[in-house]
């Protein structure tokens, strides 16, 4: 099966665990994804997302300051089309709606596998290949 190409597309990753954010940017150095960005809260989140526009935004639930529900609905305010995959421990049934509902492109939860968050990243930005 082909590899895509992920050299060319930026990806923001928001979460208030220093470890996570390094996991998720090894694992993104490691698909190719040369320009990975990081924040530690939600306020963050969203003014980093307005300076570099990602093309793919790994956005944690339970963040410091502006909480990522709040941040994914700001970020859905001015760019409608922005693909955000939600990650969280929390899976009741109306977290993971209330994130729908806000846009969010895919609610993760974890714990999830290097595989898993391949796999999701690839169906979000709709490319062919990997884990069907």
């Amino acid at each position: 099966m082909d590899q895509f190409n992920f050299s060319d597309i930026s990806v923001l990753i928001v979460d208030d665990s220093e470890h996570t954010r390094a996991l998720l940017t090894m694992l993104m150095r490691r698909e190719g994804v040369k320009n990975v960005h990081q924040a530690m809260d939600g306020e963050a989140a969203v003014e980093k997302f307005k300076e570099l526009k990602p093309a793919l935004v790994f956005l944690d639930n339970m963040l410091p300051k502006l909480s990522g529900m709040e941040a994914l609905k700001k970020i859905r305010s001015f760019d409608p089309t922005a693909k955000i995959i939600m990650i969280s421990a929390i899976s009741t049934p109306a977290v993971v709606q209330e994130a729908k509902e806000s846009g969010a492109s895919y609610y993760l939860i974890k714990p999830y596998s290097p595989d898993k968050v391949i796999e999701v990243m690839r169906r979000v930005l709709d490319i062919k290949g990997g884990v069907q």
